[in-house]
């Protein structure tokens, strides 16, 4: 493959994207800014059409916020976020806008809160159709709902029920339902299965597979499961302290990890053969505060590897251990 087809293929693209949030102390004559919750913090990521990215790490790192940046939901503090190309925060039209809204769809991690529990599921289903389909009519909205429904395996009289009439997993099939209303080419979803019973996030993730199929879709698959990660993606992405610590394809990151933290997290994963048994890695203490990053690489306080000088000082860079698997560490696993 060329460099330029290579290329073709990105739909999505993140540089050096940081999201700040202030902390603000409340005095006598007002509010001051005191802080910052670097919630992320210089992220940068290429998506691929058709390929899922998994993007994984601990609650806290910013995995949600990232996100949210992605689809509009917060306004990044610096960076560039390009889909197709163009800077999704420096659009000039209200018709590059609807077009972004309608390829960029979110589903979201609560099934309980995500849905107006005051609307019938067919309103909310076709909700996005209303807005980016006026002058459809209301016979063949319906249908759509309908076709919709059936796809996430759910029955036409469901469409006139509300969401407290479901259960977790169907209502995450209506939250799957509505995200592909208006037929997106790219998918977030934020730990879509993390809130369900585990025998229903089995059927969750295998329909949001098959689903992939059908509609052609990209996704972004944000969990803090490894092995969800694992069973769904094509490539992964592990996020610590709101950075991307190690990038690459599922089978590098998997078998050939490269940053102690990931390799923390490989030993954690639960293996039923204990001939594969993996020496379990325990770090001492607790994430850092986003609002009080280390200096030098962010993982040195809970690093195994760190030499306690070049690690304490020197932020390291991402390197590349082989074609497409990045890792940024001084003293990679090799």
């Amino acid at each position: 493959m060329t460099a330029e087809s290579h290329k073709s293929k990105i739909l999505l693209e993140l540089r050096d994207v940081r999201k700040w949030f202030p902390v603000k102390e409340q005095g006598f004559v007002g509010s001051r800014q005191v802080a910052n919750i670097k919630a992320v913090d210089g992220v940068n990521l290429v998506i691929y059409r058709g390929e899922t990215l998994g993007l994984v790490g601990e609650s806290g790192c910013g995995k949600t916020t990232t996100g949210k940046v992605i689809v509009k939901l917060e306004v990044p503090t610096t960076g560039q976020i390009l889909y197709n190309g163009q800077d999704i925060y420096a659009f000039h039209t209200k018709e590059d806008e609807m077009y972004f809204k309608r390829n960029v769809q979110m589903i979201f991690q609560d099934p309980y809160s995500s849905l107006n529990p005051r609307m019938l599921v067919m309103d909310i289903i076709g909700e996005g159709l209303d807005i980016h389909e006026p002058k459809m009519s209301k016979l063949r909205r319906d249908e759509k709902v309908y076709d919709l429904l059936d796809k996430v395996g759910l029955e036409r009289y469901h469409a006139m029920r509300y969401p407290h009439e479901f259960s977790g997993g169907q209502r995450q099939r209506i939250g799957i339902a509505r995200s592909l209303s208006v037929n997106p080419e790219l998918v977030v979803a934020d730990e879509p299965v993390s809130a369900l019973d585990v025998s229903v996030q089995a059927q969750i993730l295998n329909l949001m597979q098959d689903l992939q199929k059908q509609f052609n879709l990209t996704y972004i698959f944000v969990a803090h499961d490894l092995s969800v990660i694992k069973h769904v993606s094509d490539r992964v992405a592990v996020m610590y302290l709101g950075t991307i610590v190690e990038y690459g394809s599922n089978n590098q990151v998997f078998t050939e990890t490269g940053h102690p933290y990931t390799v923390s997290l490989m030993s954690a994963i639960p293996r039923p053969d204990p001939r594969r048994k993996m020496k379990r890695i325990v770090l001492p203490g607790e994430p850092p505060s986003p609002i009080n990053v280390p200096t030098g690489c962010r993982f040195h306080p809970r690093c195994y590897k760190s030499d306690g000088e070049k690690c304490i000082k020197e932020d390291p860079p991402m390197i590349e251990l082989e074609e497409g698997h990045l890792v940024k560490c001084h003293y990679p696993e090799m």
